[in-house]
């Protein structure tokens, strides 16, 4: 499979802040390039869409997807809210897509499992630019909530990270299995 793994934000835009500063965009680079090697290993070819704190448009992302004749999209994100009691995990795709639908129950399922974090389901949007422009199934995932001091807390360590990475990967084995 050829697998593209974007990794949200970067450069000038940073993504969601948390409340003691770690942002989004460093967050989410990490996870997408321990995905990268679990999948690399597994014999998928992966590419980031970002490899380096740069910024890449989300139309950008998505048309780097297509050119590239990526088989999956898979872009990760950290959540924020206003209130900083939200939290859990969810999973993005595009109305009417049959195969990006499975492929984000997938998702959720693993990462739900392996994080154990609150399950907040799995979503539809017509705006995100990764989902509405890719031709391929493709995912958004909301690791958890870094405006959520515990689920910031959580996001700064290797552990949780790994266990992200474990979980996409794991998804992706079972999804192109059945």
């Amino acid at each position: 499979m050829r697998i593209i793994l974007d990794a949200g934000h970067g450069g000038r835009d940073p993504g969601a802040v948390g409340p003691t500063g770690l942002t989004e965009a460093e967050v989410v680079l990490d996870v997408a390039q321990r995905a990268r090697r679990l999948l690399t290993v597994d014999g998928h070819e992966c590419l980031m869409t970002r490899l380096t704190d740069e910024f890449i448009t989300p139309a950008g992302r998505a048309d780097m997807a297509n050119r590239w004749g990526a088989d999956l999209f898979i872009s990760i994100h950290c959540n924020a809210f206003t209130d900083p009691s939200a939290h859990g995990t969810e999973a993005w795709h595009y109305p009417g897509s049959l195969a990006g639908e499975s492929f984000a129950e997938a998702m959720q399922l693993q990462l739900v499992s392996r994080l154990g974090r609150a399950d907040r389901g799995v979503k539809t949007n017509e705006s995100f630019a990764v989902l509405r422009r890719t031709q391929m199934p493709a995912v958004l995932l909301e690791l958890a909530f870094i405006s959520n001091p515990e689920e910031e807390a959580l996001l700064r360590t290797d552990g949780i990270r790994t266990l992200a990475a474990v979980a996409i990967y794991d998804a992706v084995r079972q999804w192109t299995s059945t």
